[in-house]
């Protein structure tokens, strides 16, 4: 299964939720597997372990490395959802949205998306003035150094992240910290009957 649209992020909303629940006795901490963090705030509200969202992590260490930055992802037509991820988190520094156009199944083909990820990377620092590049898929996982030295090769020492990679850092600094997200912020679901839930 794949996340592509918006529609398939609501589709996939309460399996993760049930996900979590399922798991959270027995976790430290829990990853959702994909950069666009589907159900990322109602996971957050129904248990303390920490909830890590790739896209969200990956896009505030971006901020943190460089003036700005662009996420190159699978396709176009996700770039609302990349730029609804960057606006909660409350960038201004997200320059540009680029798509590799090769669905997440498809990824396999390591070659060939690095290929399109360089030329996309190209772009987006050329044309848009990218001082920092985010894969935008967790699918993509295992790239980054390749394509930074892709782009190195052209000139380019910039930043390349890998969003699962940093979703892993950040849940090992949260257990390491025995901390996670604000209960101010993200507090338990009230108690009541739901239905479609389960």
């Amino acid at each position: 299964a794949s996340i592509e649209c918006i529609y398939d992020e609501v589709v996939a909303a309460p399996y993760v939720v049930n996900k979590v629940r399922e798991v959270t006795d027995k976790a430290d901490a829990i990853i959702i597997n994909c950069f666009g963090d589907p159900a990322l705030d109602a996971a957050r509200e129904i248990t303390a372990v920490p909830i890590i969202g790739p896209g969200t992590s990956s896009m505030a260490l971006a901020q943190l490395l460089g003036h700005n930055f662009s996420v190159v992802t699978v396709l176009s037509r996700l770039g609302p959802i990349v730029e609804e991820v960057a606006a909660k988190l409350g960038t201004t520094k997200l320059v540009s949205v680029r798509a590799v156009d090769i669905p997440v199944l498809e990824l396999e083909d390591r070659a060939k998306t690095v290929e399109k990820l360089t030329r996309e990377s190209v772009k987006a620092i050329e044309d848009d003035g990218a001082h920092v590049i985010v894969l935008g898929c967790t699918g993509m996982q295992g790239l980054a150094d390749q394509l930074k030295q892709e782009l190195a090769k052209q000139g380019y020492d910039i930043p390349v992240l890998d969003p699962a990679i940093i979703a892993l850092k950040l849940a090992e600094i949260l257990v390491d910290m025995k901390t996670s997200q604000s209960k101010l912020t993200y507090p338990p679901p009230p108690e009541k009957e739901r239905t479609g839930c389960d």
